[in-house]
């Protein structure tokens, strides 16, 4: 029954991308609605399936290389430069960089520490094994209200050092992610769907996981078989430092006779709060020791750490670069990889095993590739802009920029007419969006969040001020992933004059309870636009007082002026309205510690590559009440909690049918744009700019190259003529 409705997710979805790959490139996108039956066979049965799509025909969706000639052949070259413009938190430490150091460059620089059970194949996203000897069978149920998957292992994998990859290292990479109540993006990987799962080793190269749940495709396919998993031998010593911290402590019980002691402290009355009172103390105590376990882990610098992939990294100058040197033992060296059109997977292993998937092998090879390392080094070098970076790419310098918030317009106008430069187009799997903190006045009222949205001119600022490189976004599914996009997402806004918003805006405060020591004003009938407005002062909440000062925090121009500038326009219309807020436009690394870890901001402007195509769980990481990151330092930014939404998308997560599930997503999608913890503001293209000295196993894929991190172990490539 899973790998039925698996297979099934995976052959819609497949059939979705390449209708999003079919495109030429126009400024802006053209759509259509189908609905398609569509008869696929799985398992030896034929299933009817009927699917609403969004069939992009035009730029969205289009892979396309412009700019130079194609990739070329040559000499080959010993050393992959890459060009970074941040540095990354730390290059070592993966309980880090799955924590509270999470970014694209530390994700980059860090690419293949982690060896996983099953992972996802390229392009297609099936979801194949990477650790394990092959697909799971289905699981089975103990009679006791748990449910159990053993997986046997591959047995001659090993870590860079030459240990053996063994059913110890996942067990140990469970309990210490369980037992730490890890963060970040940790939950996922060993407690999905807040499941209770215990992994244990039935030997050396054999796991078996048991839940207390049935697993699904939330809790399973797309949670613990993705899961990260790290060497024992290296960590055990640093992780049983940490246990130290929390040894022999017990979660406080909360008293009896108080509802919630967890309320704001002006919710309880004088007496509950006096009961509550011995009770927070305990539990201060209890998460101060969780969070030093957690701190002594994430803050230490894993040099020297073995890892599974093709690259370790050997030196870290700050500023300047960093140095990644090939791993002689890494397990699928000269793998040769072949996808068919029939939906067949095949991996061919130098050890001499064949696993072949998901067909059988009659169609047309869609694609077909030897896995490397095949350069010695890849070196990252840090530039102080993407200006820098670019130039350095045009002058032969690096190879390839990483631009996880992609590539300025004229950047790619100018590489597509530099010599020895190229250009590739992929349809995008991201979101960039504004963000309220809900936790705090003003951005904790319905309506205050909904005016910042009626406010927010997306085609304005998309059409007329950064002239169409990206595109409006309403819903928080990216149009590139058709299957789990809602086309139907409403967009109430649209066409509005500047005056209609303005007087929608303040219609909608003064219904609430809102008002204005001085309101703003214009003539209506004659100033549609209210082009000479004059603005609000003194806006006061509903309980009397003015609204406190506040910022959009968001990065710079000069590294991303695309947000850059949402956030001035953003800004400038809610000051209009008498809302005092500046944009605070600063480095990366800086909104880091207010938005993920004290979760302090007021509001910030950032962007989110959405990981598993497949199934995107991020609904349950981004927007689940478990997951506020004020208090278990998750995803969950807003503090958004709604327990409606938290049952749909429990309901999701827990799903075994994929129909149901999109049904589910759809559903979420416009629950989102109701409540709007995130006021989605655009998508794009993503381009990524390369020389023609390095040949990439393929250039279409959701996301881009950047989204892979540049290909570091599969590339070819050659001494650059430029």
């Amino acid at each position: 029954m899973f790998k039925k409705s698996f297979i099934l997710m995976l052959v819609l979805l497949a059939a979705a991308l390449v209708l999003v790959a079919c495109g030429g490139a126009t400024t802006e996108p053209q759509v259509v609605t189908r609905v398609v039956t569509e008869t696929v066979t799985v398992e030896g049965e034929e299933v009817e399936v009927v699917v609403t799509r969004i069939v992009t025909e035009e730029a969205e969706g289009a892979t396309e290389t412009e700019g130079g000639d194609m990739a070329e052949d040559g000499t080959p070259a010993d050393v992959y430069r890459i060009a970074l413009y941040e540095d990354p938190r730390n290059v070592n430490n993966y309980w880090a960089n799955l924590g509270p150091d999470s970014s694209a460059w530390n994700f980059a620089v860090q690419t293949g520490y982690a060896a996983n059970m099953y992972t996802l194949s390229d392009q297609r996203f099936d979801f194949v094994p990477q650790m394990a000897a092959g697909l799971n069978e289905d699981p089975v149920d103990n009679g006791d209200g748990t449910w159990t998957i053993t997986v046997p292992m591959v047995q001659d994998a090993t870590w860079s050092d030459g240990e053996a990859v063994t059913a110890d290292d996942v067990v140990f990479t469970h309990n210490t992610c369980k037992d730490l109540a890890l963060t970040g993006n940790w939950p996922n990987s060993c407690a999905p769907l807040g499941a209770d799962i215990t992994v244990e080793a039935v030997d050396e190269f054999t796991v078996a996981y048991t839940f207390d749940v049935l697993p699904s495709l939330g809790v399973w396919q797309s949670g613990l078989a993705l899961a990260p998993i790290l060497p024992e031998h290296y960590w055990a010593p640093i992780v049983a430092d940490s246990y130290a911290f929390i040894e022999g402590l017990e979660m406080p019980v909360p008293p009896e006779g108080v509802e919630d002691c967890l309320v704001e402290e002006e919710e309880l009355s004088e007496a509950d709060a006096e009961t509550c009172a011995p009770y927070l103390a305990e539990l201060d105590i209890y998460d101060e020791a969780f969070s030093n376990a957690r701190a002594n882990l994430y803050e230490n610098e894993g040099e020297g750490t073995p890892v599974f992939g093709g690259y370790y990294n050997d030196q870290f100058e700050p500023g300047a670069f960093v140095q990644r040197t090939a791993n002689p033992n890494y397990y699928f060296n000269g793998a040769r990889i072949v996808e068919y059109d029939d939906g067949t997977w095949v991996l061919e292993h130098p050890n001499g095993t064949t696993v072949q998937l998901y067909g059988e092998a009659t169609g047309e090879p869609t694609l077909d590739f030897v896995s490397g390392p095949n350069v010695s080094n890849v070196i990252f070098s840090v530039y102080g802009s993407q200006d820098a970076a670019y130039l350095a790419l045009a002058d032969g310098e690096v190879d390839y920029v990483l631009a996880p918030a992609g590539s300025p317009r004229g950047t790619v106008e100018q590489a597509q007419k530099t010599d020895g430069v190229r250009t590739i187009t992929n349809a995008d799997y991201g979101i960039y969006y504004l963000a309220f903190n809900m936790r705090k006045e003003p951005m904790k009222y319905q309506e205050f969040r909904t005016v910042v949205d009626i406010l927010t001119d997306k085609e304005f600022v998309v059409n007329n001020v950064l002239a169409g490189v990206v595109f409006p976004m309403y819903s928080t599914m990216p149009p590139g992933n058709v299957l789990w996009y809602n086309p139907d997402v409403p967009t109430p806004y649209i066409g509005m004059a500047r005056g209609e918003r303005l007087q929608m805006a303040i219609d909608l405060l003064k219904e609430n309870g809102w008002s204005w020591d001085v309101e703003p004003s214009w003539d209506v009938e004659e100033d549609p636009d209210a082009e000479d407005l004059v603005p609000g002062e003194g806006l006061r909440m509903p309980n009397g007082e003015l609204v406190p000062e506040l910022t959009i925090l968001g990065p710079g121009p000069a590294y991303d002026p695309l947000r850059a500038t949402f956030n001035q326009w953003i800004s400038e219309w809610m000051r209009e309205l008498g809302i005092p807020v500046e944009s605070e436009l600063t480095g990366f690394n800086t909104i880091l510690d207010p938005v993920f870890v004290e979760a302090s901001y007021d509001m910030y402007i950032l962007g989110w590559g959405l990981g598993n195509v497949a199934f995107p769980d991020y609904y349950e990481s981004f927007w689940h009440s478990r997951n506020d990151t004020a208090t278990t330092g998750n995803f969950n930014t807003p503090g958004y909690a709604n327990e409606e939404y938290d049952a749909m998308v429990d309901e999701f997560m827990a799903s075994t049918d994929i129909e149901a599930a999109r049904e589910i997503v759809f559903d979420l999608q416009t629950k989102l744009a109701e409540d709007l913890p995130y006021l989605p503001l655009f998508y794009k293209q993503t381009v990524d700019i390369v020389g023609n000295n390095v040949k990439f196993p393929y250039e279409e894929s959701l996301g881009g190259v950047s989204n892979l991190y540049g290909f570091q172990t599969d590339a070819q490539v050659f001494q650059s003529t430029r």
